[in-house]
């Protein structure tokens, strides 16, 4: 560090700083919170740099050093950082760029650091900034936006996506502004939250637009609208986080919902291409999500269900449709001398008919926010649902989709949903052992769901005689991406059938050794971290059904426990205290006969002492 600070000091060269300020800024990033020891001395020539080096030459070290000073504004912390950011965004502010200026994205992302820095503390920034943001989103000047034939450079445009297969041409300078503001806003209302609740009003008003805009100057690429939408979703939450805290109805985000919906849909219903339809269905799940409960009404959630449904249905015709030109075109090709044959018509029948099945995916991703914030209220609606499971899981091309629909019923409608039980139960059991590893996972995290609900104990020993053949079986391919994480997620299943109905075990079902066989798990992360915490809760609980009749699997627990402690991708920081706990309220001989019978004596020296790193 001294040598880096010497050379901001010292050297004149342009480029030679540019380096040391980069260095810097990594090592704060390494350092963190202990950074705070060279701050004081290093954050005034930053300052300097952006007050004095205004050439167009310097322009990337001005931009390096807003860089810098916004990463070490999160490495020490807001308490430390708060007066230097209102400076940092002062400067910011008075900084002319140009359409090729490299400050430009500098000044964006340091806005958003400094933003995920200061948290509801931005809120005094706000001001200031939205007018800029809000101008450059406003769609009044498109109209204008496409040059005359020959008449501009081209390269001056950029040609975007209707939705509707057209494409229109837009000056770059105005399409980059409108992307780097919605993006902005994204970041603005995520790290803020309720923050933000009183600058919602204005920010709905300005994205409305945008989200309903039919004509084709106003349809921007799929990506803004896209982007626009999940701000949508974003000023939901913090609608309701705002009212929350103040005490007040839920009213502004129950309007947001309303007015975000019925634009979303108006685009659903009008536009047929797959991968524009994935944004704004991927949007209204979490307008739905972060209204939260209370809000949609049983005839709202009747008639979104009805919509759902049908715009499932349109995705299916078109898949059918699509399929049946495809075997057209592959029976007429045959006839053909092969070097006649397209080469890369596989892919993009490929990749058609994968964008429809994300979106039917997106589609019920709908239903299951519906029923999360309404299970009450989509209880009517649960018929529809058990008679559509009844019609996908019985063809191949719509198993999966069918089998994630009764994962949203079983996770929140949970015993509500038993009416619906004897049509999709068979169904689940008979797809842990499918060739499909997809449909594998979605049984496997069915069975996961179902196992701690009470009505589940009938099946239980069924599920878990089912679950440990696949369990038993050996690891899959490392190539076999899929395949490892159906494996992971029927671990996961095991894992919850052992804890939550481990009497119903059969006694030929070895669940804890195979459970234990099969750890760490390490492909699917997010099912990883869960699987780990649950079975370190089972073991301070001192389950039997893992660590075996007078603890003869603690030597393999704690070799396990060892292998995942600081390990941040499959270990989360309560999990590595709790591993900590366990080894510590173990008898010291127990704990060092066990750890020398297993190989583990040298990690339990670690983790008494604290001494591994954290890894990531």
């Amino acid at each position: 560090m001294e040598k880096l600070v010497m050379k901001l000091q010292n050297s004149q060269h342009r480029g030679v700083r540019e380096e040391a300020i980069t260095s810097i800024a990594v090592i704060a990033g390494v350092m963190e919170k202990d950074f705070v020891q060279y701050y004081d001395s290093i954050m005034p020539m930053l300052k300097s740099f952006v007050m004095t080096a205004t050439s167009k030459k310097e322009n990337r070290l001005r931009g390096k050093s807003f860089e810098c000073m916004s990463l070490l504004g999160i490495a020490v912390g807001k308490e430390k950082f708060l007066n230097d950011a209102r400076e940092a965004i002062g400067a910011m502010m008075n900084t002319q760029v140009e359409a090729d200026d490299v400050q430009r994205e500098y000044i964006k992302e340091a806005s958003e650091r400094i933003c995920t820095c200061l948290k509801k503390d931005f809120k005094p920034f706000l001001q200031p900034l939205l007018p800029g943001i809000f101008r450059n989103l406003r769609l009044d000047d498109l109209h204008d936006q496409a040059p005359a034939s020959g008449g501009a450079d081209e390269d001056e445009y950029v040609k975007v996506n209707t939705g509707d297969g057209k494409t229109v041409r837009v000056h770059t300078e105005k399409f980059h502004d409108m992307m780097q503001s919605v993006q902005l806003l994204h970041t603005f209302v995520t790290e803020m939250e309720s923050g933000y609740f009183e600058a919602v009003p204005d920010t709905a008003q300005v994205l409305l637009p945008l989200l309903s805009a039919t004509d084709d100057a106003s349809m921007l690429c799929d990506e803004v609208r896209g982007t626009a939408l999940q701000v949508w979703s974003l000023l939901i939450k913090a609608a309701r986080l705002g009212a929350q805290e103040r005490g007040q109805p839920n009213a502004m985000a129950k309007e947001l919902l309303q007015k975000g919906l019925e634009a979303a849909f108006h685009q659903l219903q009008t536009y047929q291409d797959a991968e524009h339809l994935q944004e704004i269905s991927s949007g209204v799940a979490e307008c739905i999500k972060n209204v939260g409960p209370g809000v949609l009404g049983s005839d709202e959630v009747q008639k979104l269900t009805a919509s759902v449904f049908t715009l499932l249905d349109q995705s299916l015709q078109r898949s059918a449709q699509h399929a049946k030109e495809q075997a057209k075109e592959k029976h007429e090709a045959s006839a053909l001398p092969q070097e006649l044959h397209a080469g890369d018509e596989d892919e993009d029948e490929h990749d058609l008919t994968a964008e429809e099945d994300q979106l039917r995916r997106n589609y019920e991703e709908v239903l299951g926010a519906m029923m999360k914030v309404s299970p009450e209220q989509f209880l009517p609606c649960l018929s529809g649902c058990a008679e559509r499971i009844q019609q996908w899981v019985a063809t191949k091309e719509n198993k999966v989709l069918g089998l994630y629909l009764v994962c949203d019923l079983l996770d929140h409608l949970k015993e509500h949903s038993q009416s619906a039980w004897p049509i999709f139960m068979p169904k689940i059991f008979e797809s842990i052992h499918d060739e499909d590893p997809d449909a594998r996972t979605a049984a496997a995290y069915a069975v996961n769901l179902a196992a701690p609900l009470a009505k589940f104990a009938e099946a239980a020993p069924e599920a878990f005689k089912r679950v440990a053949m696949v369990v038993g079986k050996p690891k899959p391919k490392k190539r076999d991406e899929k395949a490892k994480i159906a494996m992971d997620n029927a671990v996961a299943a095991l894992l919850s059938l052992l804890k939550d109905k481990g009497q119903l075990c059969p006694p030929d079902v070895q669940a804890g050794d195979l459970i234990l066989s099969k750890l760490p798990l390490r492909d699917d992360c997010d099912e990883a971290k869960k699987v780990h915490d649950k079975l370190i809760d089972m073991v301070l609980a001192q389950n039997q059904g893992i660590l075996g009749q007078d603890n003869r699997n603690l030597g393999k627990v704690l070799a396990f426990l060892a292998e995942i402690y600081k390990q941040e991708e499959i270990c989360t920081k309560e999990s590595d205290e709790k591993v900590l706990r366990i080894f510590k309220s173990l008898p010291q001989n127990v704990l060092v006969g066990t750890c020398l019978s297993t190989g583990v004596l040298s990690w339990m020296t670690c983790l008494l002492f604290r001494t591994v790193p954290r890894k990531g």
